[in-house]
C-alpha cells in the first residue's frame, strides 16, 4: 500500500532550547562551520541550536489547536540536562552533537508523542517516534565529501562532555523555517 502525502499539510516541529552558555558554544561553531566550508544553511535559515523531539503534518487551519496543546504540555513540563557525548554523523552529509539519551529527553518525547499523535500525522518519516528516535543537535547539513571533512575538524574543537540545561521548548513550521512560539519550562 502507497501513502500519499497531503502537500497541503505543513510540517511543524517541536524542539528542546538550550541555556544561553550552551547556545554561544554552539552557535560560534556554526559560525565557525560555516566560514571554513563555506556551507552556510544553518546560519542563512537561523537555525537555533536545538534537539526536534517530534515533527508532526498539520493544515494550516490546525496550527492554532497544535499550538495550544504545546503550550498546555509545556506547562507541564520541568526543566531538565542533557550531556552531549560526542560528534556524530548521518552518512557523511549531516554533522551533530549527541546527547546521551537519558530519562529526561525519553519520557519529554513519549509525552509529546502520546499527546500529539492523536490529533496530528507524524512527520518526517517518523524518524522522531519514540521507538526510533536518535536525538541530536546539527552543527551542519548538506555537506559534500571535503565540506564534511572540515566541518568535522572544526567540531573536535568542542570540549565534551559537554552539559546543557533545557529550559524552553518551541514550536516551527518548517520548509520555510519559521519560529511561531516559545515556551519555558518550569524550574
Amino acid at each position: 500500500m502507497v501513502v500519499m502525502f497531503d502537500s497541503s499539510l505543513i510540517t511543524y516541529a517541536v524542539s528542546l532550547h538550550f541555556s544561553q552558555k550552551v547556545n554561544e558554544i554552539v552557535i560560534s561553531t556554526l559560525q565557525a562551520i560555516a566560514d571554513e566550508t563555506e556551507n552556510r544553511f544553518m546560519i542563512e535559515n537561523k537555525i537555533p541550536p536545538h534537539i526536534t523531539i517530534g515533527a508532526f503534518h498539520a493544515a494550516r487551519e490546525e496550527e492554532a489547536k497544535l499550538l495550544q496543546l504545546v503550550e498546555n504540555f509545556a506547562r507541564d513540563q520541568k526543566s531538565g540536562t542533557v550531556q552531549f557525548s560526542e560528534v556524530g554523523d548521518f552518512n557523511g552529509k549531516v554533522l551533530f552533537l549527541k546527547p546521551e539519551k537519558n530519562l529526561f529527553l525519553s519520557e519529554i518525547n513519549k509525552e509529546l508523542h502520546t499527546l500529539l499523535l492523536p490529533e496530528f500525522e507524524k512527520a518526517e518519516n517518523g524518524y522522531y517516534l519514540p521507538d526510533i528516535w536518535f536525538p541530536h543537535t546539527t552543527l551542519a547539513t548538506r555537506l559534500n565529501k571535503s565540506q564534511f571533512s572540515a566541518a568535522k575538524e572544526v567540531a573536535k574543537k568542542i570540549s565534551l562532555p559537554l552539559e546543557v540545561a533545557i529550559e524552553e521548548l518551541a514550536v516551527y513550521q518548517c520548509s520555510p523555517f519559521l519560529e511561531l512560539k516559545k515556551f519555558g519550562l518550569n524550574r
